[in-house]
């Protein structure tokens, strides 16, 4: 997948410099999915590219979740930023000014029954290749920063030494939308295909690791969700 993240994640290591990004979550009924796609990608994806060209931000994508019930959300925007101040701009999107087009000719909240945003702060990521299917995992450990850092000192390595099929894989911590019983961190695993990630959760991927992670140490109850996405489209 482009990388939800993988763009440098966008060079992308987040190795260096933190980076962050904003998920907003969207239940919108089958009758309206068509409508929602076409205003996205024709009319949006030209505004978040606007941005990006400036300066303003480093990706943006469209999500749609595989399965699942039809009252939980169903597709997912993702934002990524450079730093927090550009992530809280909401002045960015204006697309009079940057594409000529009102935004409510092209609104497309109206069809939205619910919706939801979170903020993260990318932890670490290895990047890869483009791929349409990807696993989106979120928990909640016992010990948040001995997850994060057994993630990245140990998960993370692995992957990049390992063929394990993923075409990318990352780690991020919830900042905003954090309640007492959700999740406040999100792993992501990237493949060529949506059929190669539902493979995994089937049990017919590969699913090794390092042999020396606590992650289920630091996790015991495992992931509160996992959810199969596809890409729908990435602009970066």
């Amino acid at each position: 997948m482009k990388n939800f993240i993988t763009i440098l994640f966008l060079t992308i290591g987040f190795a260096s410099n933190a980076q962050y990004f904003s998920v907003t979550y969207i239940n919108v009924s089958q009758e309206d999915v068509a409508e929602v796609a076409r205003l996205e990608t024709q009319y949006w994806s030209k505004v978040a590219k606007a941005n990006i060209d400036a300066g303003n931000q480093l990706g943006w994508g469209l999500f749609a979740k595989v399965g699942g019930s039809s009252d939980t959300w169903t597709h997912a925007f993702i934002n990524v930023f450079e730093t927090i101040d550009q992530m809280m701009d909401q002045s960015i999107w204006n697309p009079e000014e940057l594409i000529g087009v009102s935004s409510e000719d092209i609104g497309t909240a109206k069809f939205y029954n619910s919706s939801a945003i979170h903020h993260y702060k990318i932890q670490g990521q290895v990047p890869g290749s483009d791929g349409t299917g990807a696993i989106w995992n979120f928990g909640r450990p016992e010990n948040l920063q001995g997850f994060v850092q057994d993630n990245v000192k140990l998960w993370g390595p692995f992957f990049e030494k390992n063929d394990t099929g993923r075409t990318n894989w990352g780690i991020a911590t919830k900042i905003t939308g954090v309640n007492q019983n959700n999740a406040t961190v999100m792993t992501w695993d990237g493949y060529d295909s949506v059929a190669d990630a539902v493979k995994v959760l089937a049990g017919e991927g590969d699913n090794s690791g390092p042999s020396n992670s606590k992650a289920g140490d630091y996790m015991p109850s495992g992931f509160l969700a996992r959810a199969v996405v596809q890409q729908v489209i990435w602009i970066q």
